[in-house]
């Protein structure tokens, strides 16, 4: 009975509990109140539009860029990548001077700011390329020979302790630190680094020595009118310590120059309008001493072991630049002037006027003017002619005497015209018979009194001034030989062809260079300097003679004798 009535209310029950169950419940809001993600101040990347191939680097707040080797820094587009809503302060894109660092500020939306700093560079280069090696104070480059780099030094010099600088287009760095010395007494094993510090070659470095010098260390003084250094018996003796100083064991006096002697010469005074010897003597104010400036410098050079040549160097020119009739040899001997075939003066490229060369009153001048100098000092080492001695002007010997004695000679008739291939071989052979005059005249005086010749280079002299110095040498009128090289450019072309002109005429090594150390004001560079002592050496010149000596004054060229003249030679027998 109670079962039966029981269970409709069991069904009610589970029918409430089953509504209940089944009521929706309450919805989720769509867009709940979550905190936004907040937009940081920063820089995602950076371009520069004319670097395209830049690498760029954004780290701790610092942009580095590096521009590829060879690139140049400067001006540059920059521009910049942010998050949204960020700005730059310099807004970009912006030009920008790549060669400085500079800030960039960038500031978000809610006014967060963060700094970089920027700056640029270029990439090293792993490149090593050598140019040359080179001695820092001797200014010798190295040869490459067989692989090595190879300097050659003067005779005794010390390989110990050598700076070496290196000449290359890229940056680099050497193990040992060559710049600061090194020893190449044996063969040392270098690497030259690239500037990136990785990459390298590896070179050899040696060191040898020329042969000792064997020679004359000569330079030339000119008149005292172009310097004061033997001006007083004090500085002369100064200027001979100096030559000692630097082991020089030669110098060539001006003893002929502008109607001068370097003497109170009889000579001159006889074949001039001078009224005293002290007048035409070119030291004339020289004091102290024996009042002799040539009589001091033999002494003094002599106690130093250095030899006194005189060189007669106006020789047979009478000036440059013109004819002065006034002059006082020609106001004595207006018929000494030379003449070409037109019966104007006879000159050399319109600047250098000379005498009649072929005039046996004027040859007999110049021989008698060098007798009375090698007979006045009996010490006198010798006598050199140059350039001008004996020298003439293609477009000479049209005075009537010398055409006259042409024709009585040779039985020609007169030549007409500037070109005369018969009057040209007898001009040459002319001046060829001077010099042996010449050097009988000294030898006539005394034997021991050294003839000795400066001329142009040949051929050149012998196409331009009648100078046919081979036959000199030739016919043993001429004992030692110094040829003017002056011109830089041409040094070592000029230096051989010399050579290989005496070596076809004697097996004697009896020649040297001149050098143009100083012309007026232009002094020769301490590296031309040692180039041409180096070239010297390299081809066995009897060493080489200084064209002149006020160049030794200044100190460079001091320092570089007296490394290539750091022992002293003695005048060779000749």
């Amino acid at each position: 009975m109670i079962a039966r009535h029981m269970t409709p209310i069991f069904s009610i029950l589970v029918a409430v509990v089953s509504l209940f169950s089944c009521a929706p419940k309450p919805a989720t809001p769509l867009n709940p109140d979550i905190p936004k993600p907040q937009i940081q101040p920063r820089i995602e990347s950076v371009n520069l539009l004319e670097y395209p191939l830049a690498t760029i680097k954004i780290e701790d707040s610092k942009i580095q860029v590096i521009l590829p080797y060879g690139s140049i820094l400067g001006k540059a587009t920059l521009d910049l990548t942010m998050p949204q809503g960020c700005v730059s302060e310099p807004v970009c894109p912006t030009e920008v001077d790549l060669t400085k660092s500079f800030n960039i500020f960038v500031t978000a939306p809610d006014g967060a700011s963060r700094k970089y700093t920027f700056s640029a560079s270029v990439a090293a280069s792993n490149v090593v390329k050598i140019k040359w090696f080179q001695l820092e104070d001797y200014l010798i480059k190295a040869e490459n020979i067989d692989g090595d780099y190879v300097f050659t030094l003067p005779y005794g010099a010390d390989l110990t302790n050598l700076k070496v600088n290196l000449a290359s287009d890229y940056k680099f760095s050497t193990r040992p630190d060559i710049a600061s010395g090194v020893d190449l007494s044996a063969p040392c094993e270098v690497k030259v680094y690239a500037e990136d510090g990785l990459s390298f070659k590896t070179v050899v470095l040696r060191a040898e020595h020329y042969t000792k010098d064997k020679g004359v260390r000569g330079v030339y003084l000119p008149s005292p009118s172009h310097t004061n250094s033997f001006g007083n018996y004090n500085n002369l003796c100064e200027s001979m310590d100096l030559l000692a100083d630097l082991n020089f064991n030669c110098i060539y006096v001006c003893a002929w120059a502008a109607t001068k002697t370097a003497w109170p010469s009889e000579v001159l005074l006889k074949n001039s309008t001078y009224s005293s010897v002290e007048e035409l003597n070119m030291y004339r104010y020289y004091t102290g001493g024996s009042g002799d400036a040539i009589a001091d410098m033999i002494s003094e050079g002599h106690k130093r072991n250095i030899k006194v040549i005189l060189w007669f160097e106006y020789g047979f020119m009478h000036a440059v630049g013109g004819v002065n009739t006034d002059d006082p040899l020609l106001a004595k001997h207006p018929d000494w002037i030379g003449l070409n075939s037109s019966g104007n003066y006879c000159n050399y490229n319109g600047t250098d006027f000379y005498l009649n060369s072929y005039s046996s009153e004027v040859q007999q001048f110049m021989l008698d003017l060098v007798a009375e100098a090698v007979n006045r000092y009996p010490e006198l080492d010798g006598i050199q002619g140059d350039d001008r001695l004996p020298a003439s002007p293609t477009n000479a010997g049209y005075n009537k005497e010398t055409l006259d004695e042409y024709v009585a000679q040779t039985g020609k008739s007169r030549p007409t015209g500037a070109k005369n291939a018969d009057f040209e071989k007898w001009k040459m052979n002319n001046l060829n018979q001077f010099a042996l005059k010449l050097h009988d005249t000294v030898k006539n005086i005394r034997r021991d009194c050294l003839v000795c010749f400066a001329p142009n280079k040949y051929p050149w002299a012998y196409n331009n001034l009648c100078q046919d110095w081979p036959s000199w040498v030739k016919s043993g009128a001429c004992e030692f030989l110094t040829v003017q090289c002056y011109v830089t450019a041409n040094y070592e072309c000029d230096v051989n062809s010399q050579i290989a002109e005496m070596k076809k005429i004697t097996s004697k090594n009896i020649f040297q260079p001149a050098m143009i150390l100083k012309n007026g004001a232009n002094l020769l560079s301490a590296e031309m300097l040692s180039e041409q002592l180096c070239y010297n050496r390299k081809v066995g010149t009897m060493c080489e003679a200084q064209f002149w000596f006020d160049g030794l004054l200044m100190p460079e060229i001091q320092k570089m004798f007296k490394l290539f003249y750091s022992y002293p030679v003695d005048f060779p027998e000749l």
